[in-house]
């Protein structure tokens, strides 16, 4: 799926959480909420890391919800530019591709292992 038509998909849904909530969903709602979602995952990261008080979670529960917090976070940035008519596949690839010219082999090792199994043959 295309970042855009995962944005559209999250933007249908927020408006349900709008409608069934009460929340008004301004500029300023989107990006503290994105703040708020970023503070949760902050937390999910030092429970599931081991640093934070023990709140009586089963074996795994940590993970679960660092694994739901980082979707919180996508989904949410991807609302803010979607309001903000930000193409972020345009953003990363100014911002963060212009820098594909000093990529050595030693930076790639490790990283599209997944990508090369899975298109080999007999895989």
């Amino acid at each position: 799926m295309e970042l855009k038509d995962l944005a559209d998909e999250l933007e249908i849904i927020s408006r349900v959480y709008e409608r069934r909530f009460g929340v008004e969903r301004t500029d300023d709602w989107l990006v503290l909420k994105l703040h708020e979602e970023v503070g949760e995952l902050t937390q999910a990261y030092l429970a599931a890391s081991g640093r934070s008080r023990d709140r009586g979670e089963e074996p795994g529960e940590a993970d679960t919800a660092f694994r739901a917090e980082l979707a919180d976070v996508l989904a949410q940035l991807l609302l803010v530019a979607r309001r903000f008519d930000v193409d972020l596949e345009a953003e990363v690839e100014r911002k963060w591709f212009r820098w594909r010219h000093l990529v050595e082999p030693q930076d790639e090792d490790g990283v599209r292992t997944h990508v090369r199994e899975a298109a080999a043959p007999g895989a």
